[in-house]
């Protein structure tokens, strides 16, 4: 059974937002109009895991056990099946570490393992780290695979501007008791880790750079930071693009990282 998400675009749009290492746009076109956010959302998880850890509220090296089941929002299980999927995930009543699963979520864009997460802190504790950041056009409302929560109306958005934010916090330590050191370390470890790169895979040899992709039928995005995070030298550049086929919003991202990072790319 398909995961339930949202209608396909009708219409082809493209959005882009460009921030300098101070946070502010070099570049923007379309930067906060929402989309439907598919896998993208999942950066905003892990800001929500990580200030959690960082408090005190939740142990990243602690052990829990592995599942595919989860609790929708009319109180009923629903299980993850078919192609979302990850063959390589922990079995079900396996134990994994809370680590491991935010590794997953990242790298290998895990659905269980980001279900499992956002059960682990909680929806308002997601909607807590977005609101931190004052992002305006992102609402992380139910989980990945909740029928009964889509049919109310619940859903996952995101905009250019708002995915770029969200990458910035996660690697720049900015000296907040909820951004330590090792949880930023933690945050561009994974993120340097991504095995589904977009941005990236225009980028020429020996440029560091971690990234997030997403993507559904008819959506595909990216965002990734480029450069030395501890650098003034650093960028980051969010791309969301609605109503393509995915080798077509490839292209649009990879000229896009041509036209806005000429000094970076292949």
């Amino acid at each position: 059974m398909p995961i339930p998400t949202a209608a396909a675009p009708d219409q082809v749009s493209i959005s882009h937002c460009l921030l300098d290492a101070a946070g502010v746009a070099i570049s923007a076109q379309g930067a906060e109009q929402p989309y439907y956010a598919a896998s993208t959302i999942k950066l905003h998880v892990m800001l929500a895991v990580l200030r959690a850890a960082d408090r005190g509220d939740l142990n990243l090296d602690d052990a829990v056990t592995a599942t595919r089941s989860f609790t929708g929002a009319d109180a009923t299980t629903f299980t993850l099946g078919g192609d979302h999927l990850d063959p390589t995930h922990p079995a079900d009543g396996e134990q994994v570490s809370v680590r491991e699963l935010l590794q997953r979520m990242i790298d290998r864009s895990s659905n269980e393992a980001t279900d499992h997460l956002v059960e682990l802190v909680g929806l308002e504790a997601v909607a807590e780290a977005i609101a931190s950041l004052g992002l305006q056009e992102t609402r992380v409302e139910r989980l990945i695979g909740d029928a009964s929560a889509l049919a109310t109306g619940a859903t996952n958005e995101t905009s250019a501007a708002d995915l770029a934010r969200t990458m910035r916090a996660l690697v720049q330590q900015d000296g907040s008791a909820e951004s330590t050191p090792a949880h930023v370390d933690l945050a561009r470890s994974v993120l340097r880790a991504q095995r589904i790169p977009v941005i990236a895979s225009a980028l020429a040899d020996g440029v560091d750079w971690g990234s997030k992709s997403g993507w559904v039928d008819g959506y595909r995005h990216d965002v990734a930071f480029v450069g030395d995070p501890d650098s003034n030298e650093l960028r980051v550049l969010a791309v969301m693009t609605a109503g393509l086929a995915p080798e077509a919003a490839d292209e649009k991202i990879a000229s896009l990282v041509r036209e806005l990072l000429p000094d970076v790319a292949a």
